[in-house]
C-alpha cells in the first residue's frame, strides 16, 4: 500500500501491519521515572472533590468541558484543567488542540472507561476518545488512552495522558486545504512541499473519485499527512523500508495517507503517487483484505494511477529485467515482496500486478474488473469462484492468458 522513494514507483504492502493498528493506539506508558507530567503547582480551579471521594464524577466533568472546548474552538477552556506550571503537558495538549482545530474536527467525544484507581498517590483512569474530521455524521474513530489525575486543595487536575500514534497527537501540524484534499505536514516539513503535494493530490482526487463509484462512492475528503524523518518513525506503522507513502485503514469507512517529505519530487511523480494511494482509500474503504489478494489490491491501485501511463512507465523496465533473469514462474496472483527483496524485484512484482489487472480490464471490461475485485478483496471470495461468476471464465485459463500478456509486455 505504499510507494518507495527511489526513482521508481512501487507499493510495499502495509495491510498486515496496518490492520494491527486499526482501532488501537500505540501508547506511551506513564509511570514513575517516565514522561509522566508532574505538576509543580496547582491553581484553585477545576471541579471540587470532597474528602475521601473518588474523583470519577469530577473527571467526567473535566472531559465534558474539554469535549465542548475542542468543538467550539476554545483553547483556553481546553487547557483549563492542566496546571499552568506544567509547561510540558500544556504545550503538548496545546499542539493537540491546534492540530484538531486545523483539521476541522467535527466529532470529539471523551468518556471515562471504568473507575479511577490510585497508583503512587495519583489517580489513573483509561479514557475513550471518539473523533472525526470534516464529517459530523460519521462513525467516530475509537481510541483508548491512559490518563493520570491529582486532587490538590480539593480540586481535580489532569497531570498526564498517553499520546497515541496519530499525527495530530504527536506533532505540530501545518495544514493546507483544497477542494477535495487536506494535507497536514509536520513542523519540519517545508511549506512549499505541502503546496506541491496538495496540488498533485487535487489533480489525482477526481481520478479516484470516478473509480470510487464502483465501491460505494468517494470519501467526503482525502486526508494526507506529510512526515519528516523523525515523524516517519513515530506515526502509525513507523518507518517502512524504502517507502515513500502508505495508506492506513483506521476503521471500515476511514483510511488516511502518510507521505515522507523526501518523496515529494516532480509533479508527475507526485500525481502518480497520490493517485495510487487514494486508489487504496476508495477501493478498500478502510477494510482489511485477504493476504492472497495482494496482487489484486496493488495491481488495481497501479491501474487506477496509470491513466497517463506513468505507473507502467515506472514499472516496466524492472518487469523486463525480472522476466529476462527468469525470476518469475508465471504466477499472476503474486504475494508481497519478501523481506530483504531488492528494490528492482519489488518494483517488478508491482509491475506484474499492474499488467495482470490491466489485462483483466482489457479483456472483460473495467466494470467486471471492479466487480471481480469486490468479490475477492471486499467479500473474501476465491479467485476461482469470482472468475466463474463475474468474468464467466475459469480462473486457470484466465490466469494463463494474463501471464501470457505479462510476458508479451516484458519482451517489448
Amino acid at each position: 500500500m505504499t510507494r518507495v522513494r527511489t526513482g521508481t514507483v512501487v507499493a510495499l504492502a502495509a495491510a498486515v501491519v496496518a490492520a494491527a493498528a486499526v482501532l488501537a493506539a500505540q501508547l506511551v506508558s506513564l509511570g514513575p521515572g517516565s514522561t509522566a507530567y508532574a505538576a509543580a503547582a496547582f491553581e484553585r480551579t477545576g471541579p471540587v472533590v470532597g474528602p475521601g471521594e473518588n474523583p470519577l464524577y469530577a473527571i467526567q466533568e473535566v472531559l465534558k468541558g474539554q469535549t465542548a472546548a475542542v468543538l467550539h474552538g476554545d483553547r483556553d477552556a481546553y487547557l483549563g484543567a492542566i496546571p499552568v506550571a506544567d509547561t510540558t503537558l500544556r504545550d503538548r495538549a496545546g499542539d493537540r488542540f491546534d492540530a484538531l482545530t486545523a483539521l476541522h474536527v467535527t466529532r470529539w467525544d471523551l468518556a471515562t472507561n471504568g473507575v479511577p484507581g490510585q497508583v503512587n498517590g495519583a489517580w489513573r483512569l483509561p479514557v475513550s476518545i471518539g473523533y472525526c474530521f470534516d464529517d459530523p455524521g460519521c462513525t467516530p474513530i475509537p481510541l483508548l488512552i491512559d490518563t493520570e489525575w491529582t486532587v490538590v486543595h480539593g480540586r481535580v487536575r489532569l497531570v498526564g495522558y498517553e499520546q497515541t500514534d496519530r499525527p495530530w497527537d504527536r506533532s505540530r501540524l501545518t495544514v493546507r486545504r483544497g477542494e477535495r484534499v487536506t494535507v497536514a505536514g509536520a513542523g519540519s516539513v517545508a511549506p512549499e512541499l505541502l503546496d506541491r503535494l496538495l496540488q498533485a493530490s487535487e489533480r489525482g482526487a477526481p481520478i479516484d473519485d470516478r473509480a470510487a463509484s464502483a465501491f460505494g462512492g468517494p470519501p467526503r475528503r482525502y486526508l494526507v499527512y506529510v512526515a519528516g524523518d523523525e515523524e516517519w518513525k513515530r506515526w502509525y506503522v513507523g518507518d517502512t523500508e524504502n517507502a515513500a507513502a502508505y495508506t492506513i485503514p483506521l476503521q471500515p469507512g476511514t483510511a488516511e495517507v502518510v507521505v515522507h517529505d523526501r518523496s515529494i519530487r516532480a509533479d508527475d511523480w507526485n500525481l502518480t503517487m497520490m493517485t495510487h494511494e487514494f486508489a487504496h482509500v476508495v477501493t478498500l474503504v478502510g477494510n482489511r483484505y485477504p493476504a492472497g489478494a495482494w496482487w489484486l489490491v496493488e495491481g488495481i491501485a497501479e491501474y487506477i494511477a496509470n491513466g497517463d501511463g506513468g505507473a507502467l512507465h515506472d514499472d516496466l523496465d524492472a518487469v523486463q529485467r525480472y522476466l529476462t533473469a527468469g525470476r518469475w514462474d508465471g504466477t499472476v496472483a503474486l504475494g508481497p515482496p519478501a523481506a530483504g527483496a531488492t528494490l528492482d524485484d519489488t518494483v517488478a512484482r508491482y509491475g506484474i500486478a499492474l499488467l495482470a489487472v490491466a489485462y483483466l480490464a482489457q479483456r472483460f471490461g473495467e466494470a467486471k474488473l471492479f466487480a471481480f475485485f469486490t468479490e475477492v478483496v471486499r467479500r473474501y471470495g476465491t479467485v476461482e469462484a469470482a472468475s466463474r461468476t463475474v468474468l464467466g471464465a475459469e480462473w486457470p485459463a484466465v490466469a494463463k492468458d494474463a501471464a501470457a500478456a505479462v510476458r508479451q509486455a516484458g519482451r517489448q
